[in-house]
């Protein structure tokens, strides 16, 4: 047998298929299992139906037989015969007959179904017929039936894990909810909440893995949409049951997240519901306090570790607190073992007073407090230290308090050491309503605190001064002298690493040179935004911008400077020389600028003007990102255009702003 297989290779190789053929055939007719008689193929199998339909090739090639072959005949995997059927079904390939190198594929799984040599044959020809998914199927059946044999033991095993390997992505669909636990997890967790509901009613299974406790950390954050559009339970009915059952699914300790935007109608029972059944809650938003309060007794969340609270408390009444819609202050007590980060806006009443009822919240690092009574009555800051002794992180508005610091002889006694850690001050003036009343003087203090040694991050937001025909900053009006003033003997601001504005407040050169001179002189400042005076000050030049940036010559090639953002210039339309255009040379001598950041609403009506000193500054520096303020060129505009075509050559990254705070809060904070 061995030597008529041989001559058929040979009549094959020369391409003498017909011949080919009948040597092949004479083997299969040859070989014991055929008793003497010929030996015919069973029809009963369907191996591209079983398939299709997800069933086992294997056990349809094993035990599917409804015809006298299976009792006539008995499985055969003698070496010659199965190699002669497929070298007769390659004989068949090679002659374009497909279906007939099919029917030989398929015989030899039907005699020797625990070999690999029917499943690649198969495999071969589905591929051949563009059937790639049975394919595919027919390489996983090859190797599910040689699952006790390593791959390396068969170089034919080898070839199935290969060809699937290659159709994997495409093909190779399972159930989620029957992978690994941690891989269930993982796959769901980047899906909402809201969204993991309708996935219960997939099946039972599915409702069963997704509650079960194995993945609890599913349902933990229970953060609300902002916009009531999701289906998650019938329209009009409470939410308490549906709520009883997310807890229970979370696992022990509730949940650990919990968000609760303004457009959310929660009743007293829900609220109460979600905060009792999560003592693990780490995470805690409420945008909201109508006809809500929060649990005054209860000692249990000792892992709460950031509370926001977006509401007014303005009453005057002790009684009135932990009431609904009033200040949590037990609540938040109760909490104080853990609180770190707190932010609210609404300051209450009773904070005002000369003995202030305040939580003392000892480990709250990063506090955030908005919505003053008003910026007339006098706040007193001294309790707020003390009620909050480790604060590292201060943002102070959107509304500017009258902050009430003291006088001045007493003020650098009771404050020594008071916030040694502070590291970020943020005065943020974005709601106050009159300009000309922002009260400077405690926040400018607050600014010297331990001699400004700690402070790291300084900004300004919407701070506006510049109202009237007096120049003035935080620091004064163009008549004072900061070298004379309170703030200079008293401030060192050595450490500091980056000064931030919005494009409202500016500080004169030499004021700016007096409180960086020692950040810069010991290359801490990295970023620093440089504001020019408003235009419409008739005491201003033509000039004025090219005045302002010349005082700025004292901080030229300031080697830590990598982020630099320069609002409100207007240069010269039609420079004659560099002394006209200062700014592209100014950024020349920064070695490691990498980031510039422009706002300037002047050029809005010279945009060719504007996208030629842009182009100008990146001939003369190594900018990786340019931040433009979005409304500087208009909608399709050529220049804009220019200026994109100019930085993807220098690879220079545009980037349209619409607004250049803060992006995230608390800051990170580098080592």
């Amino acid at each position: 047998m061995a030597d008529l297989i041989g001559y058929g290779r040979q009549f094959y190789a020369t391409k003498n298929y017909k011949v080919a053929l009948l040597f092949f055939t004479k083997v299969m007719t040859s070989c014991a299992c055929a008793r003497g008689v010929e030996r015919e193929r069973c029809t009963c199998k369907n191996f591209e139906k079983v398939a299709a339909q997800g069933g086992s090739i294997f056990r349809e090639a094993m035990y599917t037989c409804h015809c006298d072959v299976g009792t006539m005949f008995s499985k055969c995997d003698d070496v010659y015969h199965i190699q002669a059927l497929d070298f007769r079904a390659a004989t068949f390939e090679a002659l374009g007959e497909l279906d007939h190198a099919m029917k030989d594929a398929e015989w030899i799984l039907e005699l020797a179904p625990r070999l690999p040599d029917g499943y690649l044959r198969v495999g071969k020809i589905a591929r051949l017929k563009n059937n790639d998914e049975y394919a595919w199927k027919m390489y996983t059946a090859g190797i599910e039936a040689n699952k006790e044999s390593s791959v390396d033991s068969s170089p034919k095993l080898q070839q199935h894990h290969d060809a699937r390997k290659h159709r994997n992505g495409c093909f190779f669909k399972q159930d989620p909810i029957s992978l690994l636990a941690e891989l269930v997890t993982d796959i769901f967790s980047y899906l909402k909440w809201t969204e993991i509901l309708p996935c219960r009613r997939v099946c039972k299974q599915w409702m069963r893995t997704l509650t079960s406790p194995l993945h609890g950390p599913l349902w933990r954050n229970l953060i609300f949409p902002d916009k009531d559009n999701y289906d998650i339970k019938p329209k009009g009915s409470p939410y308490l049951p549906l709520l009883k059952k997310i807890s229970s699914w979370a696992g022990n300790g509730g949940f650990r997240k919990i968000v609760i935007p303004r457009v959310l109608d929660l009743t007293q029972d829900e609220f109460t519901l979600l905060l009792k059944e999560s003592p693990s809650l780490e995470h805690l938003e409420v945008l909201t306090l109508i006809d809500l309060s929060f649990p005054s007794e209860e000692k249990i969340w000792n892992q709460l570790r950031h509370v926001t609270i977006d509401d007014y408390f303005n009453s005057l009444n002790h009684n009135t607190m932990d009431l609904s819609g009033e200040f949590p202050y037990r609540f938040l007590q109760n909490a104080a073992s853990s609180l770190e980060n707190l932010t609210f806006t609404g300051i209450p009443q009773q904070w005002y007073y000369s003995e202030p009822l305040i939580p003392h919240l000892p480990k709250v690092k990063c506090l955030r407090i908005g919505g003053w009574w008003d910026n007339v009555t006098l706040f007193p800051m001294f309790p707020l230290s003390i009620a909050f002794p480790r604060i590292e992180q201060l943002w102070i508005g959107p509304q500017l308090p009258n902050l009430d610091m003291g006088p001045v002889a007493l003020w650098r006694d009771k404050w020594e050491g008071v916030w040694p850690h502070l590291k970020v001050l943020i005065f943020d003036a974005s709601s106050v309503d009159d300009v000309n009343k922002i009260p400077v003087s405690g926040l400018r203090q607050l600014m010297c605190l331990n001699r400004g040694t700690s402070l790291l991050h300084l900004a300004f937001i919407h701070f506006y001064l510049d109202s009237d025909e007096q120049m003035h900053d935080i620091f004064g009006n163009d008549h004072d002298t900061l070298a004379h003033s309170d703030v200079a003997r008293h401030s060192d601001f050595r450490n500091l690493r980056s000064v931030r504005s919005d494009s409202g407040m500016w500080i004169l050169p030499d004021r700016a040179r007096t409180l960086l001179s020692n950040s810069i002189e010991d290359r801490q400042l990295t970023s620093f935004d440089i504001v020019f005076p408003e235009r419409f000050f008739r005491s201003l030049p033509e000039d004025s911008s090219v005045c302002h940036l010349k005082g700025y010559d004292w901080l030229r090639g300031s080697p830590s400077i990598h982020t630099l953002g320069f609002f409100g210039f207007l240069f010269p339309l039609n420079p004659q020389s560099d002394e006209d255009l200062p700014l592209p040379q100014f950024l020349a001598t920064f070695p490691n600028l990498r980031t510039l950041r422009l706002n300037n609403f002047y050029y809005r009506n010279h945009q060719n003007e504007f996208a030629s000193l842009i182009l100008a500054i990146m001939s003369v520096t190594h900018l990786k990102t340019i931040w433009i303020y979005q409304h500087s060129f208009r909608r399709r505009s050529k220049a804009m255009r220019k200026v994109r075509i100019a930085a993807q050559s220098k690879g220079v990254q545009i980037s349209l702003a619409g607004d250049y705070g803060l992006q995230q809060w608390p800051m990170k904070l580098g080592s």
